[in-house]
């Protein structure tokens, strides 16, 4: 099989787990695929309806990436990162990247933050698996609008609409490096307030990136607008919906995992009732919740083809790489580290 690989890792200072392979599958050189992307339309907008490609002096839109509740997202081309109608909030960016414009409409909501805000409050919490911002431009039209990584490979959320349910592995494959987002974010004060399938982007290569961080809050405001324990509890809402292909019910009325999915054991299911639990505090760290998932199964590749369209498909990698070594050192160091958490969480729970 063609398969593309990168290296993220579970390091921090209570422990230290080996690197996790993550994998996509990737295209025969032989294959066609000529389904359109599905984007994730904000309601009242269609294909007919889609806002107008945006201008931006030195750069070049090239395709609409996704509408969300209040913003628009294109596909860029940066011809002249020196142009004047660009400010760049770090050195060697990359020549394609996604701008974000407000969506000027009484179908959508106003912005809680400007584009300028918004970076402002991205720019402390940058980590590889979070969607990385690199400035703001002034359009044709006198809009700020945000200069943001470019992940063109869709979001989970598309990828369950078109695959289906994701096996176990791929599972660990998606979501291991979203928990150690959410776990620098909380170490930093603050928590995402919003995550879903939608959010979590993925790149060709078939790394996540957590987004949609404009409304992250300070820990310690109002509960309403979320916690770290919320962020874990949506996380593990995204990995029951990405399993079985339905959002998880009520524990009491909730059917056991492992009826719904064969494959997951007994440490799956047990770290993801634990995420659900009603009781914040009965909840994993999200750094915990990285080293139980990525120790509980062996990840799988992620299949991308389905849910991406024609010109995403010429950017999937067909590089073709061995299956790995070392992988049964890899399992018990990670067993080590998820037995540990998992004293951890049994003691927070008896204070």
């Amino acid at each position: 099989m063609c398969i593309a690989y990168a290296y993220p890792r579970l390091d921090k200072a209570h422990y230290r787990l080996p690197p996790l392979l993550w994998i996509t599958s990737a295209v025969p050189a032989n294959s066609v695929h000529s389904e359109e992307m599905h984007h994730d339309l904000t309601p009242g907008w269609t294909s007919h309806t889609a806002p107008i490609p945006p201008r931006v002096a030195g750069m070049v839109t090239e395709r609409l990436l996704g509408i969300g509740g209040r913003s628009a997202v294109w596909l860029v081309q940066c011809r002249l990162p020196s142009a004047s109608a660009i400010i760049w909030a770090g050195p060697n960016p990359p020549d394609r990247l996604a701008l974000k414009v407000p969506l000027s409409t009484g179908r959508s909501s106003p912005p809680l933050r400007s584009a300028q805000r918004e970076l402002e409050a991205m720019l402390p919490l940058v980590h590889e698996f979070m969607v990385r911002p690199w400035g703001l431009v002034t359009t044709a039209e006198n809009q700020t609008a945000l200069l943001l990584e470019a992940c063109t490979a869709g979001s989970l959320g598309q990828l369950r609409r078109s695959a289906g349910p994701l096996s176990p592995g791929q599972c660990v494959t998606a979501l291991t490096p979203v928990a150690q987002a959410l776990a620098h974010l909380h170490e930093r004060g603050a928590a995402h307030g919003d995550v879903t399938a939608a959010n979590i982007l993925l790149t060709p290569e078939g790394r996540p990136a957590l987004g949609d961080l404009g409304d992250a809050v300070l820990l310690g405001m109002d509960a309403a607008y979320g916690t770290a324990e919320d962020d874990v509890r949506a996380l593990g809402s995204v990995a029951w919906g990405c399993l079985t292909g339905r959002e998880p019910e009520p524990a009491p009325r909730r059917v056991p995992l492992q009826s719904l999915v064969p494959g997951a054991g007994d440490e799956l299911t047990e770290l993801l009732e634990a995420s659900l639990s009603p009781h914040p505090a009965d909840r994993p760290l999200a750094g915990e919740f990285a080293a139980e998932l990525y120790s509980a199964v062996r990840a799988d590749p992620l299949d991308l083809l389905p849910a991406v369209d024609d010109a995403t498909l010429a950017e999937l990698p067909t590089v073709l790489t061995g299956s790995g070594t070392g992988r049964n050192g890899e399992r018990f160091a990670g067993r080590v580290a998820d037995l540990w958490h998992r004293v951890r969480r049994c003691l927070r729970r008896r204070r």
